[in-house]
């Protein structure tokens, strides 16, 4: 640290003056030079600590600030697969040589013609649309000199960056807003398109922060002044999101006309034409965004500085179970700040403070809970609240093994497939391969004990050997036939135990992980606020099946239609009080206890996966 104390010393200029800022030696690798080669020698050289405390304070730089995850890279090549995962892609500055690339550029293309549709200057008034309501002011779509506009009446915003477009997923656009006096927004705003690219269309992203709700006119026009901003458009990125989509709060800022402005922490090295880095708070430099490695470990200077000491850095591997999860929970969850509920992640709003992995106090208490769930108060209805469903499910706190999430999930590298999912659990010297669809990732723990007592966990490393044997176990359990692999998912431990009642882009898409199996009874119980889904139907009996001759769900976004409860009182004469497979009035009956080895007469007869057909 003393070596860094004598740059820290001799050069004390903040980041506040952006005039300054365009002189600082800001570090690009030449053009074809790997990024690890130059963090290598930047590190080496020293240059690092100078760049550095040309930007931040004394105070600062003491404390420890965020570098950057391509320093972290340089000396931990294992991980920089970490660059291909969604967590490092969220945000991205659209340019158009990435245009329908994804993971990198635009991908909205609607009419699937393989020109992204701000290329093709969609304009929403001259087709049919979820913008209807609002021609003749719909929005317009274009990109002129390599820069991409959205268009809302009068006003023609840039696009500052991206947020998704990763795959099978959304894609969002983010603007700056034009002022009447000539400036721009400090803060940038969401706008009200949202391209869901599974499906290839367009849906409404809280359109009543750019029209008015009852008129459908255009809130802002040019006379637009930030104030009118801060007053009527809530998809703000400083107070709503930015937090959990970037690596390190800098610094929060209240202008005088009410806007929020993040302040992130400098990126210093990267290459010129990465779409994940781009300049946030217009200060003429970039920033480090997204979620790095340091978001997970902490600000990494003191690390590396200290010669890599491993007590200046956060290792979750290390950590005890509860402060592991917290490190995925800041952001898996979904909060307001405290005291004022400013912000939706977990922030000390009256003294700006942030936590981060490493911290002593819990991460509770940077954060008030914000609710999401559907009526039973337990079930999560709104998206990244996996840390709240998680500890509903008593597996952190299991006696016999508290589980942490990164069990399931590898936050290094992007797997095949799309929820960075384990693909091997490692057990004593027996190596399981894993996958969610043929129950191997589930099986890895359960098997040897509770209803799969039977199945040894060299079956499961074994699988395609041993598929009729655990087929066989899990079928009895199930009371269904065993083909998980398959279209219907028969028997699939998670389509049962984490069937997906949350949203973020489609109606379901988000898997529940309180690992209950949802009841049909509370389907029928919550009538009065409107229902909410069950396991057997969000699953299976009312999206792919007509198991009662009723059709398949007419919608499947509400849950208090007449097929809704037709459907869950079927359902419940299986799966219920006195259900003739599972009698939940029975105590430990759900799903974790069989109540009799007997078969109702009508039940089918459960099967192979080899003789199973969808």
């Amino acid at each position: 640290m003393k070596h860094l104390r004598r740059f820290a010393l001799a050069i004390v200029v903040p980041l506040a003056i952006p005039a300054l800022a365009a002189d600082k030696p800001l570090l690009e690798p030449s053009h074809g030079q790997p990024v690890e080669l130059t963090a290598q020698r930047v590190l080496k050289n020293g240059t690092l600590a100078k760049t550095l405390s040309g930007y931040y304070t004394n105070a600062e730089m003491e404390a420890g600030v965020y570098v950057g995850s391509e320093y972290c890279i340089a000396c931990h090549p294992g991980v920089s697969h970490w660059r291909d995962t969604k967590h490092a892609k969220a945000y991205r500055r659209p340019m158009t040589q990435y245009a329908m690339k994804a993971g990198l550029g635009v991908v909205n293309d609607y009419d699937k013609n393989g020109v992204d549709d701000f290329a093709q200057a969609l304009d929403f008034n001259t087709i049919s649309s979820v913008f209807d309501p609002y021609k003749p002011n719909a929005p317009k779509l274009s990109v002129e000199s390599g820069t991409y506009y959205v268009s809302i009446g009068e006003l023609k915003m840039p696009v500052l960056y991206t947020q998704g477009g990763n795959g099978p997923w959304k894609q969002r656009y983010v603007l700056k807003v034009p002022l009447a006096d000539g400036t721009f927004s400090k803060d940038a705003y969401t706008s009200p398109i949202q391209f869901n690219e599974a499906r290839a269309r367009y849906v409404l992203y809280n359109p009543n922060n750019w029209y008015d709700a009852t008129s459908k006119a255009p809130l802002f026009t040019k006379a637009v002044a930030a104030g009118d901003l801060a007053a009527k458009n809530g998809s703000t990125q400083s107070k709503k999101c930015i937090g959990c989509h970037t690596t390190g709060i800098r610094k929060m800022e209240k202008t005088a006309a009410g806007e929020y402005l993040y302040r992130p922490y400098v990126a210093s090295l990267y290459k010129a034409d990465d779409p994940n880095y781009f300049d946030f708070d217009g200060d003429g430099v970039f920033d480090i965004l997204n979620i790095g490695c340091e978001a997970c470990h902490g600000p990494g200077s003191n690390h590396i500085f200290g010669n890599g000491d491993p007590a200046k850095i956060a290792n979750p591997a290390k950590m005890d179970t509860k402060k592991a999860n917290e490190v995925c929970a800041q952001c898996h969850v979904r909060v307001f700040s405290v005291p004022g509920k400013v912000h939706e992640w977990p922030y000390k709003d009256d003294t700006g403070t942030s936590w981060y992995p490493g911290k002593s106090d819990a991460l509770s208490t940077y954060y008030t809970d914000a609710a999401g769930r559907w009526p039973d108060g337990q079930t999560s209805k709104q998206h990244h609240q996996q840390s709240f469903d998680f500890d509903a499910s008593g597996k952190p706190a299991f006696q016999f093994h508290p589980v942490k999430c990164t069990e399931c999930h590898d936050p290094h590298k992007k797997t095949a497939n799309p929820y960075q999912l384990v693909e091997k659990i490692v057990d004593g010297s027996l190596t399981i391969p894993t996958k969610k669809d043929n129950n191997t990732l589930c099986l890895a723990c359960h098997a040897t004990h509770g209803p799969f007592e039977s199945i040894k966990k060299e079956d499961v490393a074994e699988y395609d050997k041993n598929v009729d044997k655990i087929g066989k176990v899990i079928a009895e359990h199930s009371h269904h036939p065993y083909a998980p692999e398959r279209m219907m998912g028969l028997s699939r431990c998670i389509d049962c135990h984490m069937p997906k009642t949350a949203s973020t882009a489609e109606n379901w898409d988000i898997a529940s992980h309180t690992f209950e199996v949802i009841a049909p009874e509370k389907t029928l119980t919550y009538q009065d606020k409107g229902g909410m889904p069950n396991s057997c139907a969000v699953s299976c009996h009312g999206t792919k099946v007509n198991s009662a001759g009723l059709g398949l769900d007419p919608d499947i976004a509400v849950w208090n239609q007449p097929h809704d409860v037709s459907n869950a009182n079927f359902l419940k004469t299986y799966f219920g009080p006195g259900g003739k497979w599972w009698d939940t009035s029975k105590a430990g009956s759900m799903t974790q206890k069989r109540l009799s080895s007997s078969k109702p007469a009508d039940a089918p007869e459960p099967v192979s996966a080899h003789t199973t057909d969808d």
